[in-house]
């Protein structure tokens, strides 16, 4: 794929919910929320892959397990280009192939094997799974073959029926969402970067009444406080010990000679003298200030 042929990829997500959204959607993602895709799907965030090194890793032997796959089940695998639902036009589907008996091919790498179950099974994990049935929905496929390497170890397929009643949550969660982005509503924020991010650089005078959560989550975050407080007071005391028994003396090890602590000085940097500019060039300092918008500080009380 070209770098003008992806970035019209890229773009085109912006159409529509395609299989990488709904975990997110649906509140079943580590990596991104909900907020996060609507920010999208509105521009006020550019389309990127949301892809680590691990998920870009596995992108590049996309080909080699398909090619396995063939060779293992017998199976003519085709790639098709972007697909859209019939009826719900706002759901998408960019699929790693489709067989010539109508099942669904979704290509996996992953670090580790928690949330997959046997081979051969339908445990897979959970926003996966999602994934695969929203595919399952776009396409009226009736069925999923998973492959996955885990670990690098040799490849393994799971094979994925529909799920009506997944299927119907998963539909009825794009359609409420889809409407959020075409009336240009937020959906609520779940974590605290979504929150910095739609309320952080904005406030006004004014107070709210706590809801029984709302007392519930200050009481805890006041009392996390307290024992954080009192942690750091513990690390301070007991890297003192170890400072002191090291004192010029750069690296402590155990009776088997195991590095236990390292405290080495750090080579020096340079630094910008900002004071001495703006008192000694205040004209030119000037030129080049710029000002930053605020940011809200949250304090418990």
């Amino acid at each position: 794929m070209t770098e003008a042929e992806r970035k019209d990829w890229l773009e085109s997500r912006r159409k529509g919910i395609g299989g990488s959204d709904v975990g997110p959607i649906m509140g079943l993602s580590t990596w991104s929320t909900a907020y996060d895709v609507w920010k999208e799907k509105v521009g006020l965030k550019p389309i990127e892959e949301r892809d680590t090194k691990q998920q870009a890793y596995g992108k590049m032997l996309e080909d080699t397990l398909r090619q396995w796959y063939v060779r293992e089940t017998g199976r003519e695998v085709v790639v098709p280009e972007m697909l859209v639902h019939p009826k719900h036009e706002f759901m998408l589907a960019n699929l790693d192939g489709v067989t010539g008996d109508r099942r669904v091919v979704e290509i996996k790498t992953s670090r580790s094997g928690k949330d997959w179950g046997e081979p051969g099974s339908n445990v897979i994990p959970v926003y996966y799974a999602a994934q695969v049935q929203h595919y399952m929905i776009v396409t009226g496929i009736h069925v999923a073959d998973v492959v996955v390497s885990i670990a690098g170890s040799m490849p393994e397929i799971y094979e994925i029926p529909e799920d009506i009643e997944m299927q119907r949550v998963i539909v009825d969660a794009e359609t409420e969402f889809w409407q959020l982005v075409q009336s240009n509503r937020p959906p609520e924020p779940v974590t605290f970067e979504d929150a910095m991010a739609r309320f952080g650089g904005m406030s006004q005078a004014g107070m709210v009444q706590a809801t029984d959560d709302a007392v519930e989550a200050w009481k805890w975050i006041r009392g996390m406080k307290d024992i954080i407080g009192e942690l750091e007071e513990q690390m301070k005391k007991r890297k003192a010990v170890v400072m002191n028994l090291l004192g010029d003396s750069d690296t402590l090890v155990d009776s088997m000679g195991n590095v236990l602590v390292t405290w080495k000085l750090a080579k020096g940097r340079k630094a910008f003298d900002k004071e001495r500019f703006e008192a000694e060039r205040p004209e030119l300092f000037a030129e080049y200030v710029r000002e930053q918008p605020g940011s809200r500080r949250f304090l418990p009380k």
